[in-house]
């Protein structure tokens, strides 16, 4: 048994990436960087397409794919600049974390045919259409307008929309209905270390299924995070919330840990929701090698939740999350296959 729990041990820090810890000593210097100056906080969105077309230079070539994925390369994509779509579906519904992870280094190709058609079969299987009722939710309602059938029609909204179109269309209807409120919701991604294999399709799964969920009312923003913290997706950002699996498939990440950074940061976006409801969601594994403790920093989160999503199955990891959550007035849930993502953020954001 105690063998079993140290190998454990070694298997959790190996996914940790080197040089991070649960309570960590001196963090090591980031080249570049002076000695105690400020890490840089990115979101200007220009710095931020940058920073990324940067990092993105850095691609798998055809001979990395076949290394790493073998015949199963060659099921879905037998030759350069060819995608069989069919037969990642199908590899999708037999095991869809192998297929991800599969999915995510073809969408950081250096072929860029092969690496765009990743790239939108990607968004397709990981944020399908919302089904009615997806999106309803538990808890407190208000009476509001809605665009599908409610209580009574609301002529004035109705007139409004139907200004632009003679005569009035159906889709035109507006509605007196009662609904929650709206929701703010960033996720805090730990982008230290190598962001490739397990974390990358953990991210990207998991920016899915919070894009997925999203109804018109709500907000998301995206936060990356190492000895840096790049806003890779505003709250009030009018593109797609499926663009933003984009940007995490460019994204290379960096060296240290700056969980407090991060947490910041992300804490500054949800300061400016438009709606009353805002949740912070932390994909880590609890441990930070540079900056302050992340823990006051969420005890200092406001009106908003700061959730734990523990990536990696360690009793420290979970212990250090859930004090995190805790001190951030939120729920830690484990989260450690890609393919659990959506129950897990179900479970956090559950009314």
């Amino acid at each position: 048994m105690g063998c079993e729990r140290a190998g454990r041990r070694d298997r959790a820090r190996r996914e940790r990436g080197p040089g991070k810890s649960l309570s960590p000593g001196p963090p090591p210097a980031e080249p570049g960087r002076s000695p105690g100056a400020p890490p840089r906080v990115v979101t200007d969105p220009k710095e931020v397409e940058q920073l990324l077309r940067d990092q993105s230079r850095r691609t798998e070539t055809r001979a990395d794919l076949e290394r790493r994925h073998g015949d199963e390369l060659a099921e879905v994509s037998p030759t350069v600049g060819v995608l069989d779509e069919a037969a990642v579906a199908g590899a999708y519904d037999e095991d869809p974390d192998r297929t991800v992870d599969l999915l995510a280094d073809l969408a950081r190709a250096t072929d860029p045919t092969l690496r765009a058609a990743a790239r939108r079969l990607a968004v397709r299987l990981l944020v399908p259409p919302a089904r009615a009722g997806d999106t309803e939710r538990r808890g407190s309602t208000r009476l509001t307008t809605v665009a599908g059938e409610g209580l009574d029609l609301d002529l004035d909204a109705t007139l409004e929309r139907s200004l632009e179109h003679r005569p009035v269309r159906a889709e035109d209807l507006r509605w007196r209905g009662w609904r929650s409120p709206g929701r703010a919701i960033v996720l805090l991604v730990d982008a230290s270390g190598s962001v490739a294999g397990k974390p990358l399709t953990t991210a990207v799964t998991t920016a899915g299924a919070l894009a997925a969920g999203l109804r018109t009312d709500d907000e998301l923003a995206v936060v990356a995070f190492w000895s840096r913290a790049v806003l890779l997706r505003h709250l009030h950002s009018p593109a797609p919330a499926s663009a933003v699996l984009d940007s995490l498939l460019d994204l290379r990440g960096g060296s240290t840990t700056d969980l407090a950074l991060g947490l910041r940061t992300a804490l500054a976006q949800a300061a400016a929701a438009r709606v009353p409801h805002a949740d912070v969601l932390v994909l880590t594994d609890g441990a930070w090698n540079e900056g302050e403790d992340p823990d006051p920093v969420a005890g200092g989160s406001g009106t908003a939740r700061v959730h734990t999503l523990v990536t990696v199955d360690d009793e420290e990891a979970r212990v250090s999350c859930a004090r995190l959550a805790a001190a951030g007035g939120g729920r830690s849930v484990p989260l450690y296959r890609p393919s659990d993502a959506p129950a897990a953020v179900r479970a956090v954001l559950r009314a």
